[in-house]
């Protein structure tokens, strides 16, 4: 990762009656600082870890009633000095302080807004997300215990990132939100700072994603590969997951296309992206995959008291179904069959450990 500019601002609201203001605290931060460096990778690695992300793109329909979008596109067509990313953030909390100001969004709190231009391998992003102060406890010089605040970087109480590689793009959600529960309400002041429309949990594409894979199959003559092909996108899912990346449609797609039958290749090869992207699915062209959607997908686990069997649902059928694991129902049996040469050592060496 590479940290371009970072900024902080404070915006307070002190109670639910009283209006949100802007103090003069902070502004652009030096990214020479290490504990600048550090303070950005604490801040994405508590956002790539949240998997209850939602994402969206800008309202350009009504771009007039939010002054972000314009502003942001201004600031994607300048040299990113300085000088242009404090104007970005002088905007954004703006527009942020109006947001919190609206009437639904009474029960929000204000905090730390901090603000990050970084770049990774493949993607420019801007994170902006709002934190705030925690209780500690430190020591003061005589090593009495005394109370210290201290910023709570592991909690992001709103956070909105925006993938400005696939902005320019002209690809639909490249913006990622966290929305946080404040007196058992949902607050959503920061999407709608930022122009944010059609917004789609990452639950929600992850499960659509599973649904069009196996109607594309359906479709393109790949019924007999069909779980097959649905083990590989949870497998990649999974991986995209474990290591805190977004799962990209254009990716998914070149799975498919080496599932495709030759006859199929000329008009179903380089489609699912857009089939998925589409009603009724409408998955994101890139989204966080989802964790327990993913494990509902990729296995099942039966336990009894005495015993546990976990596999993949791919492999499991019921009674004569040709699966490797099958379910009889009518005699309450789980039949395993083709067992492999390990696995048959091992029986063996456990029975005879008995005998």
């Amino acid at each position: 990762m590479e940290l371009k500019h970072l900024a902080i601002r404070e915006l307070v609201k002190e109670s639910e009656e009283s209006p949100a203001r802007i103090t003069d605290r902070g502004g652009i931060i030096p990214i020479a600082s290490p504990i600048a460096t550090q303070l950005f990778e604490t801040l994405n690695a508590a956002f790539s870890r949240r998997s209850s992300l939602t994402h969206g793109s800008f309202n350009t329909e009504n771009e007039e009633s939010y002054p972000f979008i314009s502003a942001f596109e201004e600031f994607v067509s300048q040299e990113w000095d300085e000088a242009v990313f404090a104007t970005l953030v002088d905007k954004s909390m703006s527009q942020l302080a109006t947001a919190i100001n609206n009437p639904s969004a009474h029960n929000a709190n204000g905090g730390y807004v901090l603000f990050s231009l970084y770049a990774s391998d493949r993607y420019e992003y801007l994170l902006i997300a709002l934190v705030r102060d925690k209780a500690s406890i430190g020591f003061d010089n005589d090593l009495h215990p005394t109370e210290v605040m201290e910023v709570n970087l592991d909690q992001l109480h709103q956070a909105a990132r925006i993938n400005i590689s696939t902005f320019r793009k002209k690809q639909d959600s490249y913006l990622s939100f966290i929305g946080s529960k404040e007196k058992g309400e949902i607050t959503h002041f920061f999407s709608t700072a930022f122009g944010c429309t059609d917004v789609t949990p990452s639950r929600k594409s992850t499960g659509e994603l599973i649904r069009a894979t196996r109607d594309f199959c359906n479709q393109n003559n790949m019924s007999d590969r069909k779980e097959e092909v649905v083990e590989d996108v949870v497998s990649y899912l999974s991986k995209q997951r474990s290591e805190k990346e977004s799962a990209n449609l254009n990716e998914i797609e070149n799975l498919f296309d080496a599932y495709i039958p030759p006859e199929q290749a000329e008009t179903a090869a380089g489609t699912f992206g857009q089939f998925a992207n589409k009603g009724p699915y409408n998955v994101s062209q890139e989204f966080q995959p989802h964790t327990s959607t993913i494990n509902r997908f990729a296995k099942l686990k039966v336990k009894a008291d005495n015993w546990s069997v976990d596999f993949t649902k791919r492999n499991f059928g019921e009674l004569n179904s040709g699966k490797d694991i099958e379910f009889d129902e009518d005699n309450n049996r789980l039949i395993i069959s083709r067992l492999p040469s390990k696995v048959i050592n091992q029986l063996r060496e456990a029975l005879e450990q008995d005998d």
